[in-house]
């Protein structure tokens, strides 16, 4: 990325979203714009041999090689498997909490510190939650957007209850990664094949789902519903995606009542998400960049903890 630096304030951060397989880095200015941003494959799996320590310099290369300037991470690289933990902090949970809490990182030539993750307090059926990095795009959209209920699709799905900038609590799903061994490693994935986006498959999962049967019963339709030929092969990915996501959005609405709804990310599974909100009743679902959520958070979290002023 070739960067104009006569149109840029001074560099004054360099901060990064770094997790269990993605990491995207930015480098921002005094002002707090992003001068230049980079992603690498150096995620917590991907690093082999190298320690964090190594791992981070690797990529602080041309417009990226400042090491006299403060860094902060967010994500799994403060989870215990991570550089160093940074221990979750209880919701409701302000900015200020947040920054008041970051951790020092053990290096010897950068200045590192890594953002808590958070946890929900039990609730009334004692389930616990935590997060590592969707906090930071949380305050990075509350801070634009305001108050309100926010959706973080993925492997393990957030909801999120913002107030006055503060997150009050959230709840997590394994959607994403239910999906993902349903569909490779038990019996409902034999009947798959040559999978297509299918509406009106995804619907039917959806509406099932919405209708408050079982789940086990629900998951197992998708074998009878192939097996007797109602659902075609390359449709039946639709169908389970729909019961999953359909659950999910159940669950919440009760939570929640039917309310505006923000999705954090983008691509496909965003859209799914959106669909099926719209398709329940929600009247107000808008869809708002991961990326940029991730990065207005990081700056908002160094400016509140004074790494920059």
């Amino acid at each position: 990325m070739k960067i104009d630096h006569m149109t840029y304030a001074a560099p004054a951060l360099l901060a990064a979203d770094w997790g269990t397989t993605n990491f995207r880095l930015f480098l921002f200015g005094t002002d707090g714009r992003i001068i230049a941003k980079h992603t690498a494959n150096i995620g917590l799996k991907n690093l082999g041999v190298l320690t964090f320590e190594q791992a981070l310099l690797s990529v602080m290369k041309g417009d990226f090689d400042r090491p006299d300037l403060p860094i902060l991470l967010s994500g799994m690289v403060g989870s215990r498997t991570g550089w160093i933990e940074a221990p979750y902090q209880s919701c409701p949970s302000s900015l200020t909490d947040i920054a008041s809490h970051l951790v020092d990182a053990p290096s010897d030539r950068l200045k590192v510190k890594i953002v808590p993750g958070l946890r929900a307090p039990a609730d009334h059926e004692g389930l616990l939650n935590v997060m590592r990095g969707e906090e930071t795009q949380l305050f990075g959209l509350s801070a634009t957007l305001g108050d309100g209920v926010f959706v973080l699709p993925g492997t393990h799905s957030k909801w999120a209850a913002v107030e006055n900038n503060v997150i009050e609590g959230f709840s997590s799903y394994m959607t994403g990664e239910m999906f993902q061994v349903l569909k490779r490693h038990s019996i409902l994935g034999d009947l798959m094949d040559n999978d297509k986006d299918d509406e009106a498959a995804f619907t039917l999962g959806v509406d099932r789902a919405m209708a408050d049967k079982s789940f086990l019963s629900l998951v197992f339709s998708v074998r009878t519903e192939g097996l007797f030929g109602h659902i075609a092969p390359e449709s039946l990915s639709s169908y389970l995606s729909g019961l999953l996501i359909g659950s999910e959005i159940r669950a919440e609405s009760i939570r929640h009542g039917i309310r505006p709804v923000g999705i954090v990310g983008d691509g496909t599974l965003s859209n799914l998400y959106k669909r099926a909100l719209t398709h329940t009743g929600f009247t107000d679902v808008t869809i708002h960049d991961g990326d940029a959520a991730a990065a207005a958070g990081l700056w908002a979290i160094a400016h509140e903890g004074k790494l920059v002023l």
